[in-house]
């Protein structure tokens, strides 16, 4: 089931999207501080979000830094900087109250080429295991997400999972990128990864470019994907992560029977697995 949503827009007007989270009781994802330099400059940003969130009561999520960060790479000083960011982000999450704080998981189907899969999966196991140790993630209230992007299967995000076991590490599965990387549909994602699943990025594309357009704009059955995910038993966050304003109205727009059909089902005790 859709347990809460998140307004995630894209766009430049931060205060729009507060609103329109505040407007209709939405949760938000703070979106910026996958900039490095908001990450450097955190104290201003912490106080701006502060100010811009100070009406705001309800849960917060954030993304973390996206591009050339390798927390496990092989040369020192990427692998140094890369854990640095991912550190910084943590920080920033804690100071800010965010519940959901969002990686990518870095995974590339170069490792399959290269065939150091297993090698991949072992230090990035270790890499997560020691963060939620050294970071006290497991006494807090900070759950971290690892996104799909690149990744064209399911497979290897759900051994890492499975390895890490732990509550404070779990999967967002991202519908937009699931479209362009990989042969397999959200929804085989979604069965794939089963409980390790809590959130959701939900948008749309033309399967060439990452363009986070609203649900009823590409090639996704979103329609079809709302329905699974609306009637599984599961709790599952929905951040709704579109490039405009208009995308999020319109995407609410559509998912908003999708609420009315679980409740039904749920009062029913009816569910579709």
């Amino acid at each position: 089931m859709i347990d809460r949503i998140f307004a995630a827009p894209k766009g430049p007007d931060l205060q729009q999207g507060i609103d329109f989270a505040l407007n209709n009781q939405l949760d938000y994802e703070i979106p910026t501080f996958y900039y490095v330099e908001n990450l450097d400059n955190q104290e201003a940003e912490i106080a701006r979000y502060r100010h811009l969130l100070r009406d705001f009561h309800g849960m917060l999520s954030m993304h973390g830094p996206i591009f050339d960060t390798n927390v496990v790479s092989m040369d020192p000083e990427i692998l140094k900087i890369s854990q640095h960011r991912y550190r910084q982000a943590i920080q920033v999450a804690k100071a800010l109250d965010v519940r959901y704080l969002v990686f990518h998981s870095q995974w590339t189907p170069i490792y399959t080429a290269a065939n150091v899969t297993r090698l991949w999966l072992n230090k990035v196991t270790d890499f997560w295991e020691r963060l939620i140790d050294e970071e006290h993630l497991q006494d807090s209230n900070l759950t971290i997400l690892v996104e799909n992007f690149l990744d064209d299967v399911p497979d290897t995000m759900n051994t890492l999972l499975s390895r890490v076991d732990s509550p404070r590490l779990k999967a967002c599965v991202d519908t937009g990128h699931i479209n362009i990387f990989s042969e397999h549909s959200p929804i085989d994602w979604i069965r794939e990864l089963g409980s390790h699943v809590a959130y959701i990025h939900a948008h749309n594309n033309g399967g060439e470019l990452d363009s986070h357009d609203s649900f009823e704009k590409g090639m996704l059955d979103m329609e079809g994907f709302l329905n699974h995910v609306a009637l599984l038993p599961q709790k599952i966050h929905l951040a709704i992560e579109t490039s405009t304003i208009q995308g999020l109205e319109s995407s609410y727009e559509m998912l908003k029977p999708y609420l009315s059909l679980q409740k039904e089902q749920f009062a029913s005790k009816s569910f579709l697995i």
